[in-house]
């Protein structure tokens, strides 16, 4: 396995532009990828915010970290020290030798690098007409917390400023200009086709929590302005069951396979809430169009069957856990299960998979997708449910470094 050394800071003046006004864009998922990056959780916030100390948890992003990295570089972000040590010796024995640890100097609070960490932009510079990568950092301020507080929610855990600090620190560590963009927003609220186009649920982008200072008009010119769009696709709400902390994002609904063409999240259970949701989701899908004004294909990727926490899954988390400020973990809660929540990557996708009630529709998931991406991406499945536990899923944990 590859020993990464972090790099140096890259002196860069702060942009006085916006990314947008620069020429920059944010690339669909499905383009060129340089390295997949990842957050390891273990540390001070791993005990309350996963069962079981975060032991399964580790087990299963370390095994997401190997499927992927046999499609491209994986660089795993880590507490230093012990938990750095332990990531490295876990991806020994799986002989990922695609796969670099980085240690945080500031270390990291867990390990949703998707939705703290920066997203990338690119452009051709208008000088040398060489294409060039920056990233967006976010206010992020964990899923509305401040907000949340005031209002008695439930929080994913009561302080995030090592991740918050972390999100820069990954940019820096590639050497890419950084802008500081003013909203808080997470890496998993936000879809886009590469073209322009971009896809948000109104659940998220408009929850009370999220940035009460600024108007649904305002936070659509910022989203424009930082990744370079020309047109946002408002969804209404997102799967059923994420609406506790994350409150229903985009990357558990709906994804772009590729220009034009979107995958939905979808139930033909008429009984079961989440078929309103897709159906309502799917109609607003069906009557818009693209920044390029293409008429969108929508396939539809079923979900697995409704999947609750066990009582067991319930347990294993320090006494008073909620009154220190993280999320609750109820038995019998729903969780917010959905094939959506996948990686694409360098020839690749790796897909969740649950078992149990879900074995068909693991298998159909795969089958799907497999046909949407057609031969250039080989579709693997990973088991993934102890991710699912705390509210995300595959795609959550993952954030693609673009390729210039």
């Amino acid at each position: 396995m590859a020993q990464a050394v972090a790099a140096p800071p890259r002196p860069v003046e702060a942009p006085t532009q916006t990314p947008k006004q620069l020429g920059y864009t944010m690339p669909g998922e499905f383009e060129k990828h340089v390295a997949c990056w990842m957050g390891w959780p273990e540390g001070a916030d791993t005990p309350y915010l996963w069962r079981e100390d975060g032991g399964p948890a580790r087990e299963a992003y370390a095994n997401i970290a190997t499927a992927i990295s046999q499609f491209e570089p994986l660089i795993m972000f880590a507490n230093p020290g012990q938990a750095a040590a332990n990531a490295r010796e876990a991806f020994k024995k799986r002989d990922a030798n695609n796969v670099s640890v980085v240690e945080v100097p500031g270390g990291i609070n867990d390990g949703w690098l998707r939705d703290w960490g920066p997203t990338c932009v690119r452009r051709k510079n208008p000088e040398t007409g060489e294409s060039e990568v920056a990233g967006v950092h976010w206010n992020y301020d964990c899923y509305g917390a401040p907000e949340k507080k005031k209002l008695g929610m439930p929080t994913m855990m009561p302080d995030w400023n090592k991740d918050f600090e972390a999100g820069r620190f990954v940019l820096n560590n590639a050497g890419l200009q950084i802008f500081e963009a003013p909203l808080a927003c997470e890496g998993g609220s936000i879809h886009s086709d590469g073209e322009g186009t971009l896809v948000v649920t109104e659940e998220t982008i408009l929850h009370p929590s999220r940035n009460p200072h600024l108007s649904r008009e305002e936070k659509e010119h910022i989203l424009k302005e930082y990744l370079g769009l020309d047109k946002i696709i408002w969804l209404w709400r997102g799967m059923a069951g994420d609406d506790l902390v994350v409150n229903g994002h985009v990357d558990n609904m709906a994804t772009f396979i590729r220009p034009g063409v979107i995958a939905l999240s979808w139930s033909d259970d008429v009984n079961d809430p989440q078929h309103e949701i897709s159906a309502r989701n799917l109609e607003i899908l069906e009557n818009t169009t693209d920044a390029k004004g293409r008429k969108l294909e929508v396939i539809k990727l079923h979900c697995p069957p409704p999947m609750f926490r066990t009582f067991k899954e319930a347990e294993g988390f320090p006494a008073g856990h909620v009154d220190k400020g993280y999320s609750p973990c109820y038995a019998q809660e729903r969780l917010s299960g959905s094939y959506i929540n996948h990686y694409i990557a360098n020839g690749g996708a790796v897909i969740p998979q649950f078992g149990g009630t879900a074995t068909d529709t693991d298998k159909l998931a795969i089958e799907t997708l497999q046909k949407a991406y057609g031969s250039e991406r080989k579709v693997v499945g990973v088991a993934s449910r102890e991710v699912l536990l705390n509210a995300g899923n595959i795609h959550c944990i993952t954030q693609q470094h673009v390729a210039p």
